[in-house]
């Protein structure tokens, strides 16, 4: 006995919803239909809207969407007198920056044969204070601000003190001790300070070659002087 296979509805054939139209061949749509629309052109912000969302500091107190007032008109003209000292401020940094000369670029040059310069070794120091003697400061004691005009130290409380104390007690020296001749050249000479005893010059390099007290000279006997001119 032969049976019949029930047979259902043909197969359904899913295709696209829309609505599609022959293409010549190799042309595709390469974009969207919905592409093309031009999205909606926003209007322009407002000054109200502008200084709402501004950080500037006070100028959303005068651009207000509400009435202007008195307030507001205040508010305006701090910000501009601010703007105006702000200003001012800038353009008197950049006015002195233009007044003096300035150099952008930086160049290297090393040069052989140098002329040196004219310098001069000064100490602030008169003399020294381990030199002096009870006869200097009767004295060149008020000349050089150790002593007062009564005699009395002016050095404040440190270790030399206590050295100028103990010099003060050789000071009582006789009529004689007091008559002999103080001399302020010798003085200098003796008790201020030595160039070439290494005190004051302690290292001397010009052009990778040394340099001692030789070829200073003494211009007095405080300040020591290299001529300038001399070529190393």
């Amino acid at each position: 006995m032969w049976l019949e296979e029930a047979q259902g509805p043909p197969p359904r054939t899913w295709g696209s919803p829309w609505p599609s139209a022959a293409l010549p061949a190799g042309d595709c749509p390469d974009r969207h239909p919905a592409r093309h629309v031009p999205a909606p052109r926003q209007p322009p912000c407002s000054l109200e809207e502008f200084a709402s969302r501004s950080t500037l500091h006070g100028i959303h107190h005068i651009f207000r969407h509400r009435r202007y007032t008195v307030r507001n008109l205040l508010w305006l003209l701090a910000f501009l007198g601010s703007l105006a000292l702000l200003i001012h401020a800038y353009a008197k940094c950049v006015g002195l920056y233009f007044q003096y000369p300035h150099s952008t670029q930086l160049e290297e040059e090393t040069e052989h044969n140098k002329i040196f310069p004219a310098v001069t070794i000064c100490n602030l120091n008169p003399v020294r204070f381990s030199q002096l003697s009870g006869h200097d400061l009767y004295w060149a004691g008020e000349m050089l601000g150790l002593l007062d005009g009564a005699g009395r130290p002016l050095v404040p409380e440190s270790p030399e003190r206590s050295r100028l104390e103990a010099l003060l007690g050789t000071l009582a020296v006789g009529e004689e001790e007091q008559s002999r001749p103080f001399h302020l050249e010798e003085f200098y000479e003796r008790a201020g300070h030595q160039l070439d005893l290494g005190e004051m010059l302690v290292r001397c390099t010009f052009a990778k070659e040394d340099c001692n007290s030789s070829d200073f000279q003494t211009v007095s006997g405080q300040w020591w002087d290299i001529p300038g001119g001399r070529e190393g």
